[in-house]
């Protein structure tokens, strides 16, 4: 019986090695592929090159009208 569990903790742990270098490996591509993006990031991107190019690439900076942002 005990040759039984240590031959199964031994499996495990072989498994548990291969779903942490997967998991590794995994991140490194994401990180090099810099993130996914959602859709909600992507229409905003594009509607601020929108807006920039109906300026005419011209920036002009407006007040706030009192809004105040943060705390």
């Amino acid at each position: 019986m005990d040759g039984n569990l240590y031959a199964t903790e031994k499996m495990a742990a072989a498994r548990l090695a291969e779903l942490r270098a997967d998991r590794t490996r995994a991140a490194l591509v994401e990180s090099a592929r810099g993130g996914r993006r959602g859709a909600g990031v992507a229409v905003g991107s594009a509607l601020i090159r929108l807006g920039r190019w109906f300026a005419g690439g011209e920036a002009v900076a407006a007040p706030n009208a009192g809004v105040r942002v943060g705390r």
